[in-house]
């Protein structure tokens, strides 16, 4: 059910048309190779969803809402163009598929961890991608009103009743949904705010007294335990270098390392942080970690061409160096005599007293 909080919603943007269609993409960063394919993908949008754009009042929906930016052969973001530098096209949406499998076998089915009670009434997926978690909640606790946001309107056009998807940039200064949540949850959302801080200090008025926020985590760090991965292991320096492009756009990947304090600093407590170590490929012996190392490695190889994108050409590397680190990268990935792994976290904290972390192997 909806309470008389929802009122805050609307169908415009807080950004005037000005300010939504004058953010473009960081011209420096693209190059004269921007037909270098990286990924086959027809560059259209599939989805013509029910979406809203989240705001105030006496503004109007900027076109560039609909208008896909296409650069190196994928679809990227058309509102707030060029602030995320990774696509919304059909491989992106694979790989979310492909994660949100994942967490549902590394969590034992559990779509989350917070304890929320049986009929909760309010929830939100901040950076919800292609809908499909608030869609599985939703199915799951009909007496909750779901919402999911995100720059890019990709979501299918029919989802249940109870969900509402809105197209915003959650990092502006107004929160426009309401308060009295029971759970804002966040997937692979840590290294994409520019102040991670300040968002959790925006959202922790409108959480219900002993509500939840959660957030879902891949820590891109290639690691190894057993000798079997070199130093300059093709993939572990593909990362790596990934993630020094990405610092080009504002992005740290490895925000999450800190997510337990900025959650104390924001005003959460009772905090729960559960890493738990995801083979990549099918190296492990026992069923279940080979089963999870088939989706970390689709997951992988499905970011890697995205990766080779934007994130490598804001270090100016020539089309020529982002193929060849691309194909190395992929090559090493099939290489199974090689022992990696990543981390993944679950952290999950509340709006009331008390504290309890936690950290399984």
């Amino acid at each position: 059910m909806y309470d008389d909080d929802d009122t805050t919603f609307s169908l415009v943007s807080t950004a005037s048309v000005t300010d939504a269609t004058s953010v473009t993409t960081r011209t420096e960063l693209e190059n004269a190779d921007d037909d270098i394919d990286f990924e086959i993908d027809d560059a259209t949008s599939d989805f013509e969803s029910g979406w809203e754009v989240s705001s105030g009042p006496s503004t109007s929906v900027p076109p560039s809402v609909y208008e896909d930016e296409i650069a190196y052969g994928r679809r990227y973001h058309g509102f707030r163009r060029g602030i995320y530098p990774m696509p919304n096209d059909e491989v992106e949406r694979h790989r979310e598929e492909t994660v949100h499998a994942l967490f549902l076998q590394l969590m034992g089915g559990h779509l989350f961890y917070a304890n929320i009670g049986d009929y909760p009434q309010k929830i939100i997926d901040i950076g919800t991608g292609i809908g499909i978690w608030p869609i599985d909640v939703a199915d799951q606790h009909p007496s909750a009103s779901v919402i999911g946001t995100d720059l890019s309107p990709i979501q299918p056009p029919w989802v249940p009743i109870n969900v509402r998807m809105f197209i915003e940039d959650s990092e502006e200064p107004e929160w426009l949904h309401g308060s009295d949540f029971d759970l804002v949850h966040f997937r692979q959302m840590t290294h994409v705010f520019r102040n991670l801080q300040g968002l959790l200090t925006k959202i922790y008025p409108h959480v219900k007294n002993g509500g939840w926020v959660e957030f879902h985590e891949l820590i891109f760090e290639i690691r190894c335990d057993d000798g079997s991965m070199k130093e300059d292991d093709p993939l572990r320096v593909f990362i790596e270098t990934m993630k020094n492009g990405l610092r080009v756009y504002g992005i740290n990947i490895l925000t999450i390392n800190e997510l337990e304090q900025i959650l104390g600093e924001a005003g959460f407590t009772n905090v729960h942080c559960i890493t738990k170590k995801v083979p990549i490929s099918t190296w492990p012996r026992d069923k279940t970690l080979r089963a999870l190392g088939v989706f970390m490695k689709t997951t992988i190889n499905d970011s890697l061409g995205a990766m080779a994108a934007k994130p490598l050409a804001a270090l100016n590397l020539s089309p020529a160096q982002r193929v060849a680190m691309l194909e190395a990268a992929r090559e090493s990935l099939d290489d199974t005599s090689i022992h990696r792994y990543i981390n993944c976290c679950v952290c999950y904290a509340q709006k009331r007293e008390g504290h309890y972390a936690e950290t399984l192997y």
